[in-house]
């Protein structure tokens, strides 16, 4: 009688556990397939406003900011309408090592800002960029692209820490 008592719960133990891992490779596969919602830009500059001022409506509101995920912050930053501005930024001034340093950063950059905050984010930005770079339908949306891997390649060391795949991937050929 013993032996069936301990017999049913180490099996009860093993569907458990099963039953635990078939659970987690789920919920991981189900995050995976979730649709991201990527941040709209307003995008109609027809109302003759400076470009600070444009900059300043490109701002995402702090709530919305808080509740994206890395892979809708990555996405922000590609979708981020003066993106080749920052892109271009370290070729304006010899003496900035990147466009990180510019302040262009501390003015506009909120989704890139949010993103450095995120702990061990280098898997999932990659993972965004890979697919971006995948899904990319014309050639201004490949330069969005690009320029957000270069941004990213940059920011390797002072921000993030991609090994050394990571950053092949990310140097845009």
């Amino acid at each position: 009688m013993k032996n069936r008592k301990k017999i049913i719960l180490v099996s009860f133990s093993i569907a458990l556990l099963a039953a635990f891992f078939v659970y987690e490779k789920w919920q991981s596969e189900a995050e995976d397939d979730a649709e991201v919602n990527r941040y709209v830009y307003p995008v109609d500059w027809n109302d003759g406003l400076f470009v600070e001022l444009k900059k300043a409506k490109c701002k995402i509101p702090e709530e919305i900011l808080d509740g994206m995920n890395v892979e809708e912050l990555v996405w922000a930053v590609i979708d981020y309408p003066f993106l080749s501005e920052a892109g271009l930024s370290n070729y304006r001034d010899p003496k900035r090592k990147s466009w990180l340093d510019c302040e262009w950063t501390a003015r506009t950059s909120d989704a890139f800002k949010k993103l450095t905050e995120c702990k061990d984010s280098e898997e999932k930005i990659i993972k965004v960029l890979k697919t971006a770079t995948e899904e990319a339908k014309n050639d201004e949306e490949k330069d969005d692209v690009y320029t957000a891997r270069w941004i990213f390649y940059d920011a390797h060391g002072k921000y993030f820490s991609f090994n050394q795949e990571q950053l092949d991937f990310l140097s845009v050929p």
